[in-house]
């Protein structure tokens, strides 16, 4: 029976198709006809199976999902959501350690939808790129866990609290360490401006950084071997954002305010 619904509902495309369209609300076949660019010989068998398996249901000329059948189908988006994430990038996913993403979002990672990865440029090898600064340049609200330390940040980040730019910024010890100790003059800004709020995690973290903004969110990772390459996810989308947050939120809980 599971295999044959696992056929019903994914070994087909143009069923796969029906299924969400239906998710929608109950159509006539002529809806379906127009919605799916399709002719009713080549529907109507597809119909008839998920109607024998009870995925879809007819009623006054019109066909909508079973309970059953809206399951399936809430599930099979999620799964199928999941699928194209990964697919997109694989050799990324594969190659990265992902266990300082927490299983709560990891169940979610659909919502990071439509991405890119930043490959490093081997010319500019530890120059922020550019489209991070484009982007983090004109964001209004900005919140960064990061655990390694990059010499352009201080700079960066101090000149965008100058503009006003409200920022949370969470770092490990080792990071305020060389922020504090190296750049002081960029260290009191940003710890001396009201839309600056400075955060220290103490404890033993493998997350590399995230940044999420009102614009934008950057994760990078680790690679299985434990080295850091600096390739970039940049997500743009409202559901990749949301997620974002939160894995910040989830560092950010574990940290505690800079004391002055």
């Amino acid at each position: 029976m599971t295999q044959s619904l696992i056929d019903l509902a994914l070994l087909s495309e143009r069923r796969k198709d029906l299924l969400l369209l239906l998710k929608e609300g109950p159509m006539n076949i002529d809806e379906i006809k127009e919605s799916l660019s399709v002719n009713a010989a080549s529907i109507q068998p597809h119909i008839k199976r998920m109607k024998n398996a009870n995925l879809i249901i007819e009623k006054n000329r019109s066909y909508r999902l079973s309970e059953i059948g809206e399951i399936i189908v809430e599930n099979m988006q999620h799964l199928l959501g999941t699928l194209e994430v990964l697919e997109e990038h694989i050799d990324y996913w594969v190659s990265h350690d992902l266990s300082p993403i927490p299983d709560f979002l990891l169940d979610r990672i659909e919502e990071l939808g439509r991405y890119e990865v930043l490959e490093p440029n081997a010319e500019h090898m530890f120059e922020t790129p550019d489209k991070f600064l484009e982007n983090i340049k004109s964001s209004k609200k900005i919140c960064t866990f990061v655990s390694y330390f990059h010499p352009e940040s201080p700079e960066l980040y101090a000149s965008l609290v100058e503009k006003s730019a409200e920022l949370t910024l969470c770092m490990t010890e080792i990071v305020a360490e060389r922020l504090f100790k190296d750049f002081p003059q960029e260290a009191g800004k940003l710890a001396g401006m009201e839309n600056s709020k400075l955060l220290i995690c103490r404890k033993p973290v493998k997350l590399p950084s995230i940044v999420v903004t009102d614009r934008f969110m950057t994760l990078k990772l680790m690679e299985n071997d434990g080295k850091l390459r600096d390739q970039i996810l940049l997500c743009f989308e409202e559901g990749a954002l949301r997620w974002g947050k939160e894995l910040f939120t989830h560092y950010m809980e574990i940290s505690e305010p800079l004391e002055e």
